[in-house]
């Protein structure tokens, strides 16, 4: 733990909610923000949380119980429900801050730890999202390579090297988060040096530009395309033609709701690399967008709703699991004689 004065403020420290030096007037005083913009922001925070939970919760409960789900599709709806939910669980933590930023209260293990696990989930979560997208891109424009896409052993060695990669980038944050203490205020906060700025950087560019620019690209190739290929599809069956429909209006929304869920974290990250974005010179920036990075938040609630309820035999399955259990188990042997493949379309 740090014990500092006001004199020990620099460009490079940041807490939960922005650089250290935002959180006090010249005279020490605690800045306070208005209590119904602190309102607003929990409610929302909690209905991310609600929906969050319902839907993960409900995607790992359908793939445990039914073994013609396991496929190497939902082998990545897993982890990415795994890994939203877990990050959903930070939400009350967030919203205490929100009331009470001056006083960090899960001590210096419970600071590095935050931090650490907040960044491992987030990361692993945008890159199961790309390789997702990927291979539903692959099946799209590519329907014959569909029959290499179907082996599990190789969903499980991709997803192994993403939260292995996801681990290695944050291993500095053991390093440079501390918890800091100055009076009767305690922050969570971490110093950026210029090796540890580097790292930073080159984590926006391998877990948000590259992610988002290849998921952008994929949707523009899919629809020139669908576009070039209207004649023939015109002439082709209609559920085909749907089904191509779409999977293109899903890439379009997972392209939109990545955008919407991460720029603004991008965007801070950027901030805290370039000294120059001063938070006595930009404070309404700064605070601005760390309000907005809490809509990394709406991608845990999102991709329940993206990714499952948009394939028909996860909606069958959720339905089910609203039903009796009578009902269940004669759907569960119905459901068996089904194809073991799920399409996302």
């Amino acid at each position: 733990m740090s014990l500092i004065n006001e004199s020990d403020y620099e460009n490079n420290s940041f807490s939960f909610f922005g650089p250290v030096g935002m959180a006090f007037y010249e005279d020490g005083m605690v800045l306070e923000n208005t209590f119904t913009i602190k309102i607003a922001i929990s409610v929302i925070l909690g209905i991310y949380m609600i929906v969050s939970v319902i839907g993960n919760v409900c995607t790992l409960v359908v793939i445990a119980q039914d073994r013609t789900m396991r496929t190497p599709t939902n082998c990545y709806l897993a982890n990415l429900a795994i890994t939203d939910l877990l990050t959903a669980l930070f939400i009350p933590l967030d919203v205490y801050i929100i009331f009470v930023p001056d006083f960090y209260p899960l001590g210096e293990v419970g600071c590095r730890m935050h931090y650490v696990l907040w960044d491992v989930l987030s990361n692993c979560s945008l890159l199961i999202i790309t390789a997702f997208t990927i291979e539903r891109y692959i099946i799209v424009m590519k329907p014959f390579f569909r029959q290499k896409l179907t082996l599990n052993s190789r969903v499980f060695k991709i997803v192994g090297v993403i939260w292995l990669l996801s681990l290695s980038f944050c291993i500095p944050d053991v390093f440079y988060i501390d918890l800091l203490e100055r009076k009767e205020y305690v922050f969570c906060y971490f110093s950026l040096t210029k090796i540890v700025s580097i790292v930073v950087a080159i984590e926006v560019f391998v877990f948000f530009l590259i992610p988002m620019t290849t998921i952008l690209i994929m949707y523009i190739k899919i629809m020139i395309k669908l576009k070039t290929v209207q004649k023939k599809l015109r002439g082709s069956p209609v559920v085909g033609k749907q089904n191509r429909d779409k999977a293109a209006k899903m890439i379009a929304a997972v392209a939109a709701s990545f955008f919407l869920s991460w720029t603004p974290y991008c965007i801070f990250r950027i901030m805290t690399v370039f000294p120059k974005f001063k938070y006595e010179d930009y404070y309404n920036v700064w605070k601005i967008i760390n309000y907005l990075c809490y809509n990394g938040y709406m991608s845990t609630a999102a991709n329940p709703i993206l990714y499952s309820l948009m394939s028909r035999k996860f909606r069958q399955a959720f339905k089910d699991l609203l039903k009796t259990p009578r009902v269940l188990s004669r759907n569960s042997i119905t459901q068996k004689t089904t194809s073991t493949h799920d399409s996302i379309v």
